[in-house]
C-alpha cells in the first residue's frame, strides 16, 4: 500500500479488510484508464449486469478476459 493509500484508508475508514473474497474491483489511472481489476476467486455463471456494463466500457465482455493480464494498463 502506498503512502497515499494509507493516508486515505485511515482518513475514510478503509482497509484491506473491507475487500472480501466475493468482491469485484476496478482501479483506474489518473487519466481514467483502467489500470487493473480484480473479482472473486469463483466468479459467478453469469456477472452482475452493472460489473457487466463496466467491462464493456472498456471492451471487454468476459471477466476472465482480464485475469490473465498481469501488469500496466489494460486498456
Amino acid at each position: 500500500m502506498t503512502k497515499l493509500s494509507e493516508e486515505l484508508a485511515i482518513e475514510d475508514g478503509f482497509c484491506e479488510d473491507d475487500i472480501s473474497e466475493d468482491d469485484y474491483g476496478f482501479i483506474f489511472g489518473p487519466d481514467g484508464e483502467l489500470k487493473s481489476a480484480f473479482f472473486p476467486d469463483n466468479l459467478p455463471f453469469k456477472t452482475p449486469d452493472n460489473i457487466q456494463k463496466i467491462l464493456a466500457l472498456f471492451g471487454y465482455s468476459d471477466p476472465e478476459q482480464l485475469m490473465d493480464i498481469d501488469s500496466g494498463t489494460l486498456h
